[in-house]
């Protein structure tokens, strides 16, 4: 019988992530590996004396990772069960700002969206991205990653007890950096720069600030840092390594 394709569902893509979190593959999250990575790339926009929210913040590791460098983050999470699982684990956390849902009436000085947009059913994209929007302030700053221009049939698992196929990480929609852009725009955020970067720990982690001699300014010394670095500061479009990720930097339009 020729393969039959999974039709996912709101339920079924709650039933993945769930399962997914009771595995060893959780190793495998963006958040795990290559979150530092993409928190050195974006330094020069966190906020020291804001908040940050993580949207779609899974099991919380990139939120516990900025709390560790001094930053003070919040977690969304629509799921009321994982909600009260990322309160239990980043209880004890300093500079953890809680969890906030859609009901939420908070806005944020950055939002940070990585690896999820690709994973947002079409019925759920208007809301999710309204949603996204008005947890940013008007001025404030939305970055967003996904893959760059994913051939989403070579992600393909197939499972021969159901005969059917499906993306392994749930993707369900593949960006270029124009379609980024436009999608983007609709909901009210403008273009400070788009990049196509490979978030390899090679380029950049050696360059983080939080690990620099205290007599160090790296966070502004461009002369110091390598050039695709420098270019990310000033906010100029880079494209680096394997190019693999796109990476949006956009600003919240006044209403």
């Amino acid at each position: 019988m020729k393969p039959q394709r999974l039709k996912w569902t709101p339920e079924l893509v709650s039933r993945f992530w769930d399962g997914f979190a009771q595995t060893e593959l959780v190793q495998f999250s963006f958040a795990r590996q290559a979150g530092t990575s993409l928190l050195i790339a974006i330094d020069h926009l966190l906020p020291r004396d804001g908040v940050i929210v993580d949207f779609g913040a899974g099991d919380g590791y990139l939120v516990r990772t900025m709390c560790e460098r001094g930053l003070r983050a919040a977690a969304y999470e629509p799921s009321a069960g994982r909600m009260e699982l990322l309160k239990a684990r980043l209880a004890d956390v300093e500079g953890f700002e809680g969890v906030v849902g859609y009901e939420t009436q908070r806005t944020f000085d950055v939002v940070i969206m990585s690896e999820v947009i690709e994973h947002i059913l079409d019925e759920e994209l208007d809301a999710t991205l309204a949603c996204v929007a008005k947890l940013t302030k008007p001025g404030g700053i939305l970055v967003v990653t996904t893959p760059n221009n994913e051939n989403l049939e070579l992600g393909m698992a197939y499972c021969p007890a159901s005969n059917m196929l499906f993306h392994r990480w749930q993707h369900v929609r593949s960006f270029t950096v124009e379609s980024l852009v436009e999608l983007l725009a609709r909901y009210g955020f403008g273009e400070i720069a788009c990049h196509r970067l490979g978030f390899d720990s090679a380029s950049f982690v050696p360059w983080d600030p939080t690990k620099q001699p205290e007599d160090a300014d790296a966070r502004h010394n461009d002369s110091a840092l390598p050039d695709y670095l420098a270019k990310l500061r000033r906010n100029e479009s880079v494209n680096c390594g394997s190019e693999s990720n796109i990476m949006f930097v956009g600003r919240r339009l006044a209403d």
